[in-house]
């Protein structure tokens, strides 16, 4: 992997590294992705820094795009000389700006780009952190001296860090996650082809579901949701696509609620696209949210889409416009509104088409890349940038 040196980038355009735990499929991950490809080269030369090795396709791509790439091979036990090779490497970048994303690389570029005196240090805020103790706390409220930016992909994110942490409220900005319309829409493989591939039969009902198998995505919810249309609709499958630590907890609810011929674990895909173009439904039962990409994208493939009205969904989602929106914790509601649409095809179309329509006004990836970038440059010119 190639490591920065002083001459990489020329006159004028800003250093920038973006770090990440590790790449992979996720949100946060296609973000960064999103940022390293579209990020404007003429302005900024962008390197990417990962705590820990990930998937290597995603590390191929990166490595591809990026000035610099580099694995630190971090090991908790061994955080002390993770820091000291961040340190080092951060100063041997001479980085303009250092951009932490999810929050043990929050943690540790903060510090690290404080000790390595970086000129502007950017965080995007992609959950809610609600977890976070009181010691959690007491490091955010000392670190906000030192981050210069926040920025938040939800607006009920912007309030939490505002009431909870501390965050002064100019050190705080809205720019939601964006998409890439074109890909989303990509399927190389048509309904017929996928329905096949999982036993199904082609006038089946598809219910799709993204996201990390996580506790705040809710997908019990789903699975109980998707059992109660089990008499109404005997073709009703659903598919979950994604890995996690709630996966046996899943499994047990599909166990539980007489699921497993309705109900489908597909772990980590990389064809979303394909999936996404042969689903009827697009359901996001979530208890908690940010601003997933992965509804942006089902949104961008005009898919038919029922979600929870939490975090960063409703910025998206307007009830009965563009999608359909139910209580969070609600699996009785999730079906009602799942069936809905599987009544009404051409209400499905109908909302689909706007939802297409809200993510190219509003949720382009291109779009979110400049206004980053132009973050990056407001903070630099008013702090000022490194010498050489």
């Amino acid at each position: 992997m190639r490591a920065s040196t002083p001459d990489d980038s020329p006159r004028g355009r800003l250093r920038v590294l973006l770090l990440l735990p590790e790449l992979g499929i996720g949100g946060a991950e296609t973000h960064v992705m999103h940022l390293l490809e579209r990020l404007d080269r003429s302005l900024f030369a962008v390197s990417l820094c990962c705590l820990k090795r990930g998937a290597a396709d995603w590390e191929e791509r990166a490595e591809r795009r990026a000035e610099s790439f580099l694995v630190l091979g971090f090991r908790m036990r061994s955080l002390p000389f993770a820091l000291f090779r961040l340190v080092r490497h951060i100063r041997r970048g001479r980085f303009d700006v250092l951009h932490c994303h999810l929050s043990l690389a929050d943690a540790m570029g903060r510090v690290a780009g404080t000790i390595a005196r970086v000129p502007v240090i950017v965080t995007t805020e992609h959950g809610k952190h609600l977890w976070k103790s009181k010691p959690h706390l007491a490091f955010e409220r000392l670190f906000a001296r030192v981050t210069d930016l926040r920025i938040c992909v939800s607006r009920d994110i912007i309030d939490i860090r505002k009431r909870r942490e501390g965050t002064p409220a100019d050190k705080l900005v809205y720019i939601p996650n964006g998409v890439d319309v074109a890909a989303a829409r990509t399927a190389l493989r048509d309904r017929a082809a996928v329905m096949t591939e999982f036993g199904w039969k082609p006038d089946d009902r598809l219910v799709l579901a993204v996201g990390r198998l996580v506790p705040a995505k809710s997908f019990e919810n789903l699975v109980e949701a998707v059992s109660l249309l089990r008499g109404r609709y005997p073709g009703v499958r659903c598919l979950i696509v994604g890995e996690g630590r709630s996966e046996d907890e899943i499994r047990a609810a599909i166990e539980r609620f007489a699921a497993g011929d309705l109900v489908t674990l597909a772990g980590a895909r990389t064809d979303v696209p394909d999936l996404l173009s042969a689903a009827d439904v697009f359901a996001l039962t979530s208890i908690r949210e940010g601003l997933p990409v992965s509804l942006l994208e089902a949104m961008a493939a005009e898919r038919a889409i029922v979600g929870t009205s939490v975090g960063g969904v409703p910025d998206a989602i307007a009830d009965g416009a563009n999608g359909l929106l139910v209580p969070p914790g609600d699996p009785a509601a999730a079906a009602a509104a799942i069936a809905r649409l599987l009544d009404d095809p051409a209400l499905g179309r109908a909302l689909g088409r706007a939802a297409a329509r809200t993510v190219e006004e509003r949720f382009d990836i291109d779009g979110m890349a400049r206004r980053v970038g132009e973050a990056y440059r407001a903070l630099s010119a008013r702090k000022g940038r490194r010498r050489g």
